[in-house]
């Protein structure tokens, strides 16, 4: 296997220390560079002298000017530029595509399946790369100091009609409703954030705001009950991984992907209907040593199948054979 020096371009702890840490583990050099200045981004290249250029998601605007100056970059400094596409399928169309029409990388690695084929039609070479778990984040949950009845870490992003709309009505709304102690982390939340849409206000003493990456595992220790609120029904959100993965009790939206890759019932508990809710939280949050046999084996089934070590075994294959066409390998 071969191993490279990759400058990741980006500013978020999310993915520096998720599959930015990832790629220490597998045996690759990282520098991170998370200020977007043309001349701070081309001064740290030129210092590190890397072979690969690793770019996520949606760190900065469409307009910025930083983007177009990405392939004379990589021309320059003879980069072989992986992006990782992490707003698909959602935001396919009015966010990836443009994005990576702009930037032009040689490669793209993207969430969901359908959309490879989007990229190939660029003449891009593409792989499904979904994601994924990095246990040295989060480690096992060990002790039962469960403070916090029920928790959910993550933005509203109700701005748009997708299915998170949908898992929110399913999960959060109806426990808010019953007065349960839902506690929140995460920005972009207020005492009115849900009232326009769902009629309900969260009690300013349940919302915590913004909470480092690295202490979020912390939380799901610390927490009886966590909500696996879903983006859509096809895809499973990062956090999930990370929810399953610390050995947490989930309680997530049923969709065709969480009943595709998990078993309801061993692994998670799933819920399709807000009456629903209510009831498995008033059944499971007195039965601990049931949500600690259900949360032992969705760490098992994370570690199994869904850490970034699965996934790079997978696309690391087309990433040597593609640096070595650009003269990379």
């Amino acid at each position: 296997m071969r191993t490279y020096k990759i400058f990741f371009l980006d500013h978020r702890s999310i993915y520096l220390n998720s599959i930015g840490d990832a790629f220490c583990q597998y045996g690759n050099q990282l520098f991170y560079q998370s200020s977007w200045n043309l001349e701070e981004i081309e001064a740290g290249i030129a210092y590190c002298k890397p072979d690969l250029l690793f770019t996520v998601g949606c760190d900065l605007p469409l307009f910025n000017p930083a983007l177009d100056y990405l392939p004379e970059l990589c021309r320059k400094y003879r980069l072989f530029h992986v992006y990782w596409a992490t707003e698909d399928a959602i935001h396919h169309q009015n966010w990836s595509i443009p994005f990576v029409q702009k930037i032009m990388p040689d490669m793209v690695w993207t969430i969901h399946p359908d959309c490879v084929a989007a990229y190939e039609a660029l003449g891009i070479p593409a792989c499904y790369f979904d994601f994924a778990f990095n246990p040295r984040i989060f480690p096992a949950k060990e002790t039962a100091n469960e403070v916090y009845d029920v928790s959910f870490i993550g933005h509203p992003h109700l701005d748009s009609p997708t299915f998170r709309y949908e898992s929110f009505r399913q999960l959060l709304v109806p426990l808010i409703e019953a007065k349960k102690q839902v506690h929140i982390w995460g920005g972009g939340w207020g005492e009115n954030t849900l009232q326009e849409i769902f009629g309900c206000t969260i009690p300013s003493s349940q919302l915590h705001g913004f909470v480092p990456y690295k202490q979020t595992s912390r939380i799901y220790h610390q927490s009886k009950v966590v909500l696996g609120v879903q983006n859509g029904m096809d895809q499973v959100s990062q956090r999930t991984f990370e929810i399953m993965g610390s050995g947490a009790f989930m309680i997530g939206s049923r969709t065709d992907a969480l009943t595709r890759l998990f078993t309801e019932g061993v692994e998670l508990i799933l819920c399709d209907h807000p009456e629903q809710a209510t009831e498995l939280f008033d059944y499971y949050i007195n039965r601990p040593l049931e949500r600690r046999k259900i949360g032992l084996r969705a760490r098992k089934a994370i570690l199994k199948d869904h850490t970034f070590f699965h996934r790079f075994a997978k696309v690391w294959p087309a990433l040597e054979r593609n640096t070595e066409k650009k003269g990379r390998g």
